[in-house]
């Protein structure tokens, strides 16, 4: 044999080829193990790289800042249009550009009939302020939005405009009927601008003088409708505490004047846009979520790396006859491992390209699963040159991973014992260490695993364990909005009474309620501020606050929320009737513990409100989080608070509940061609929207740590099954001397178990230091759980066992005659 050529790795690419080939198994079990991991890291960084590490598309982001309203309550609120108007006029000489954005559900008219979109309305400055240019004809610009109204004129998304008109440059200068209203199409927005919150993909924007007219509600100028996103840009050597100064100036001065709907308390916060991924009270959870998923398929591709690792050592055993050789005739030790380490790279590239198509058809999986989101996400996941080089990197450290190892020990032979020795096993105690210590490492992750999918599963368990304090029976719900460019106030309840009637002729609904806030609606919140006869609020507080929803007589039956006390709601309480109210019961606790709350006042903060009489109480029912507190609520009767414009149906059925939400749909569209719905689902979906979290992350959880547990019973079954290849001559001695064939499958058994119970301490240890990790992402902060500990190791002892008994108990099989003359 002739020693190997250095620098010759065009041989060992040959000699690779030819190796994997004549292994057609093992190549085939390497190929699919190294795939999975590298297609599930490269699918969660696909994720990551959208959501997490996605380059702002505003030019020098290190001048903008995000200003947030500050208030007892929530310190990161958004802000209205007045405040927004406040800060331009009081704060100019620190900021170059104040905009804002704010998304909305606009009714666009289509060749399909009338839809539903998403909308983002900005400011005429905002494109400007960003620095983004359009694509195709300009962009919104200020003389855009002055007139209230008198700008009907829409600048298209880039997705939207390929989509709906086909990429065509002649889409500028068309019109689009949205809300009943032409709207002129001015440019389209860059490919690289899809909007400037992650996950939401605008089909089109608009400028905010049309805001009123979209949505079909006043909001320029209700000081207390927080919901724009508001940046700013600073001006030329203006640092962010002189920003900070300014606004701070802005928000004294209208405590100092008092002015009606601004929180006394309140102040404005800065935050530079670069620090911000989604929205601040997010962003620690994102990022905590997104960085756990990446270290989880980081362990995964780390099991399969070392799974093959340690077969590839057993194949070194076998080989070590012919490394001596080699080494024996002058090759050196580094072309041998070079040849090796070709090998294993070449065999990971192959896997990784696998692996990036599977990572594709995942994302696609991802995108068209029927997830129950509050609103449509869009997230660009097609493979990009960042992705791509990632597989690549990714694929050649698991190369290296996978062939560094059984390459140093294949080199390292005893040479005058390998060449002297017929017998495969030459260094077995080197290699056998080798192995032996990544059944421990492989045994050490998946209990980790394992642990982090038990930690997972119990807080979903919690999740579904708690009780809303409503939707127990099957119900549709259906949101809709009566625009108030279309209907008076005195029409939009006449029309809201039509379409009740007509709801309720329905078959199979049984109850059916209308509210103004459906409880756990995660888009948005209504409060209200009062005061209460012998409470006083905090010395900075002029009034309490509550969240509210105004409901008709019918809502508590159908959505499933008991009165505990006193009345409901009735014809009777009308305009001209005694403002009066139901109330949660946490607040009649709170400010009534020693009497009935009924008969008492509620005194309103607004001087342009009523003081309202509690007439009821209702049972506690989760508003705006499943996880909280019992909180103050005040529900108010339509029919004396009917300035409300978008509303939700509730109807409890016998039937399908989403038969009967496209029935309400139909209904509606019966009486009014243009019925502008904004979003149907039933009770089950509706809930599903806050157990989400909890769900995904128990179930990705639950299906890598079943991954790392097939992995390393793949391992451990490997390294029984050498034990009891290598030592059949010893095991048919024993067999042949009369040893109980079930004591031998112990011993054999005992080994492997041996590393299962030394990677179960140290998976332990690792196991309680992250439960203190993770107890931020675990509902109710709760992460120690004994219950799960002791399923997981059930579990691991059970799967270990059996991988370890398998291939052991062939040893019952074993002829002590053939095994002697073997050797």
């Amino acid at each position: 044999m002739a020693p190997v050529q250095e620098g010759d790795v065009a041989a060992d690419l040959r000699d690779a080829i030819r190796s994997l080939t004549r292994r057609p198994g093992f190549t085939v079990v390497a190929l699919l193990s190294l795939a999975i991991g590298i297609g599930a890291n490269t699918a969660i960084f696909s994720l990551v790289n959208a959501i997490v590490l996605r380059p702002t598309p505003i030019l020098h982001p290190e001048q903008v800042v995000n200003v947030y309203l500050h208030q007892a309550a929530f310190a990161y609120s958004t802000l209205s249009y007045p405040e927004l108007r406040d800060l331009r006029d009081g704060a100019g000489d620190a900021f170059a550009e104040i905009g804002s954005s704010q998304i909305v559900p606009a009714q666009v008219d289509g060749e399909g009939g009338i839809g539903t979109l998403l909308a983002e309305v900005v400011t005429g400055n905002y494109f400007q302020m960003l620095g983004v240019n359009a694509a195709v004809g300009r962009t919104l610009r200020p003389e855009d939005d002055v007139d209230r109204g008198g700008h009907p004129v829409v600048m298209l998304g880039f997705g939207y405009w390929q989509s709906a008109f086909g990429g065509r440059g002649d889409a500028v200068g068309r019109q689009m009927r949205i809300g009943g209203r032409a709207y002129t199409v001015v440019g389209v927005a860059p490919a690289t601008f899809p909007g400037t919150t992650t996950g939401l993909a605008p089909a089109f924007y608009a400028p905010a003088a049309m805001v009123e007219e979209l949505i079909g509600s006043p909001m320029l100028d209700v000081r207390g409708d927080h919901s724009l996103f508001v940046k700013a840009r600073l001006r030329d050597r203006v640092p962010l505490a002189q920003a900070d100064a300014a606004v701070g100036r802005v928000a004294a001065s209208l405590t100092r004047d008092a002015i009606p709907g601004w929180d006394p308390a309140g102040r404005f916060t800065l935050v530079p846009t670069t620090d911000v991924l989604l929205y601040p009270p997010l962003d620690s959870y994102v990022r905590g979520s997104a960085w756990l998923l990446t270290v989880v398929v980081g362990l995964v591709l780390l099991l399969a790396c070392t799974n093959l690792a340690s077969f590839l050592l057993a194949r070194a055993l076998d080989r070590h006859r012919d490394v001596a050789v080699r080494l024996a005739l002058g090759a050196s030790r580094g072309v041998l491992m070079r040849a090796l380490l070709v090998e294993t790279t070449l065999l990971s590239l192959i896997a990784g390209g696998l692996g990036f198509a599977l990572s594709i058809w995942l994302l696609r999986v991802l995108l068209r699963a029927d997830l129950p989101l509050p609103i449509p996400i869009a997230l660009d996941l097609r493979p990009n040159w960042s992705v791509l080089a990632f597989t690549l990197l990714v694929s050649g450290l698991a190369g290296a991973l996978l062939g560094l190892v059984p390459a140093w020990q294949s080199t390292r032979p005893d040479l005058l014992a390998a060449l002297k020795s017929d017998t495969p096993g030459g260094g077995q105690r080197g290699h056998l260490r080798w192995r032996n210590a990544l059944v421990i490492a492989q045994v050490t992750v998946s209990l980790v695993l394992l642990v982090g999918a038990g930690l997972f599963l119990r807080s979903f368990q919690r999740v579904l364990a708690v009780d809303p304090g409503f939707g127990r029976e099957p119900a549709a719900l259906l949101s809709f909005i009566v625009p108030s460019t279309r209907f008076s106030s005195d029409d939009a309840q006449t029309y809201t009474r039509r379409l009740l009637d007509r709801f309720r002729q329905i078959p199979g609904i049984s109850r059916l309620g209308l509210t103004s806030n459906v409880p756990l609606n995660t888009l948005s919140t209504q409060t209200i501020s009062f005061n209460v006869d012998g409470h006083s609020p905090p010395k900075e507080l002029r009034a309490f606050n509550a969240d509210r929803a105004d409901v008709d007589p019918g809502l508590f039956e159908a959505i499933g929320i008991r009165l505990l006390r006193g009345r409901n709601f009735t014809d009777a309480d009308r305009d001209d009737t005694e403002s009066v109210v139901i109330i949660s019961n946490a607040m009649a606790r709170r400010y009534w513990p020693d009497g009935d709350a009924l008969g008492r006042m509620i005194r309103a903060a607004d001087p342009d409100d009523h003081d309202m009489v509690v007439v009821g109480v209702a049972a506690d029912a989760k508003i705006r989080s499943i996880g909280e507190s019992p909180r103050d609520m005040i529900y108010r009767p339509l029919a004396q608070h009917h300035q409300v414009r978008g509303y939700t149906v509730v109807a409890t059925t016998a039937v399908n509940p989403e038969q009967t939400a496209l029935a309400l749909m139909a209904a509606g569209r019966s009486i009014d061609p243009d019925f502008w719905v904004w979003e149907m689902k039933t009770m089950e979906r509706h809930l599903g929207v806050v157990r989400l979290p909890a769900q995904l992350s128990a179930f990705i959880l639950t299906a890598f740590a079943a991954l790392a547990l097939l992995l390393a019973s793949i391992g451990l079954y490997g390294i029984v099954s050498y034990a009891v290849a290598q030592r059949s001559r010893e095991m048919g001695i024993r067999l042949a001397l009369g040893a109980d064939p079930g004591k031998v499958v112990r011993l054999l058994a005992y080994d492997g178990l041996r590393l299962v119970a030394i990677g179960s301490v140290i998976g332990m240890v690792a196991a309680l230091a992250l439960m203190r990790l993770l107890s931020s992402l675990m509902f109710g902060g709760q992460a120690f759980d004994l219950s799960a500990l002791v399923v997981v190791l059930v579990v691991l002892g059970a799967s270990a066992s059996l991988a370890a008994y398998l291939p052991a108990r062939r040893a019952r099989r074993i002829d002590p005659i053939l095994a002697l003359r073997a050797q």
